[in-house]
């Protein structure tokens, strides 16, 4: 699929149910019932594998600016993954480091023709990775993808790419990948597919589970959604440590006509044992958005599962109805009774704001985040004690996914 195509893709799901990442207050109030879609691109993305950190420099929780936040702890990732824009081709995958922001391996796709997905990256323990490529076919300005392949790297001490393994399983003919998880022991990998080829808005996506060491696959099959009917659609998977579980952002989404609301909007919803497979339709309800934010002005646009299974934290974005500023917020949810536990971050945006990606290290202790005002310097890095340590390049605006 050309860059054109997903594009196109996102504007049809935005059209029956998506969020776009940069909007004004006046928008989330028109449209809240509905995901995000990707900011439009002017350049090539770019998978980067960063490390950095070690900045005293942080975001006060409050927004009301630049701060000294708490030193580092001992245990923070060297190495985080980036995904970014650039201005000239080629676009260039890379490893950093996080104490410095140094380039220490550059990143590519085995297959000869190949392109890394964009949020193609998932991390395991002990600096493993797993990254998806797409296979693809046709003119160089529009290819379109024909399959996608899943491999698996190590990066040493020093962080260089040992070498890249096809993780068995992971040869998916005839797919394409969407988003990409990995539980913290790398014996699961999930991915949400849909068949290769034409966008289809009417056929919700799958999830995929792989068993690292066997190759064995389940599939949770999302419902075919009919017009006129309110449907779920399964996105922003993720896995608890040992993969036992999946939890996944459920989002209300019409796709033709007029559908009634769910009245719970968003829900995040978890499917155990993962490597069952089976109906996303049977999954457990863990978080509904009309108890985290009022449905009249905010939605979620992430959840990461932790790693035991026994929370959830949720990203969520809301616009006063009365006027104030947009607020973009952590929340630590209970996955037993779905009531908000704690405020793991928060910070004010004003008009508006603009979002590129929440991701976290895969035992979930270190969350990072891209978020901020609808123009400007946009603040990227990991949030610790209610403060926002940036990373190393700092200025998060042409960055698309970071994942340590």
């Amino acid at each position: 699929m050309s860059e054109t195509s997903r594009q196109l893709r996102d504007l049809l799901e935005a059209a029956v149910g998506e969020p776009p990442r940069t909007v004004t207050v006046q928008a989330v109030r028109r449209r809240v019932t509905r995901r995000r879609i990707i900011e439009s691109m002017a350049a090539a993305i770019v998978a980067v594998l960063v490390a950095g950190l070690g900045v005293a420099v942080a975001v006060r929780a409050s927004g009301s600016g630049q701060a000294s936040g708490p030193r580092p702890p001992a245990g923070v990732p060297r190495y985080y993954v980036e995904q970014g824009f650039r201005n000239t081709p080629p676009a260039v995958t890379v490893i950093r480091a996080t104490a410095t922001g140094a380039v220490t391996a550059t990143v590519h796709c085995p297959a000869r023709g190949a392109s890394i997905l964009g949020s193609g990256i998932a991390a395991a323990s002990h600096r493993t990775f797993f990254l998806v490529c797409e296979e693809q076919t046709g003119p160089r300005n529009d290819p379109q993808v024909t399959g996608s392949r899943i491999y698996r790297f190590h990066l040493t001490a020093t962080g260089r790419i040992a070498r890249y393994t096809l993780m068995p399983g992971g040869s998916l003919d005839g797919l394409s990948v969407r988003e990409v998880t990995a539980s913290a022991d790398g014996a699961e990998v999930a991915v949400t597919t849909s068949p290769a080829g034409p966008v289809n808005s009417s056929v919700s996506p799958n999830i995929m589970v792989i068993n690292t060491r066997t190759g064995t696959r389940a599939l949770w099959h999302g419902s075919v959604a009919v017009p006129g009917k309110m449907a779920l659609s399964a996105g922003e998977p993720s896995l608890t440590a040992d993969g036992r579980e999946l939890v996944y952002l459920a989002t209300p989404r019409c796709i033709r006509g007029h559908c009634q609301p769910t009245g719970n909007g968003q829900e995040v919803r978890a499917l155990s044992p993962a490597a069952a497979g089976g109906q996303l339709s049977s999954s457990r309800l863990l978080a509904r958005q009309s108890a985290l934010v009022p449905l009249a002005s905010g939605y979620l646009d992430g959840a990461l599962v932790s790693a035991n299974g026994s929370s959830v934290f949720v990203l969520e974005m809301n616009s006063p109805p009365r006027g104030g500023s947009t607020t973009v917020s952590v929340v630590k949810v209970s996955a037993a009774t779905g009531r908000p536990l704690r405020v793991v971050y928060r910070v004010p945006t004003g008009n508006g704001f603009s979002f590129r990606f929440f991701s976290a290290d895969p035992f979930r202790r270190y969350l990072l985040l891209d978020a901020g005002p609808p123009s400007g310097a946009m603040p990227n890095g990991w949030i610790y004690h209610r403060h926002l340590l940036p990373l190393s390049p700092r200025d998060g605006t042409n960055v698309f996914y970071e994942t340590w």
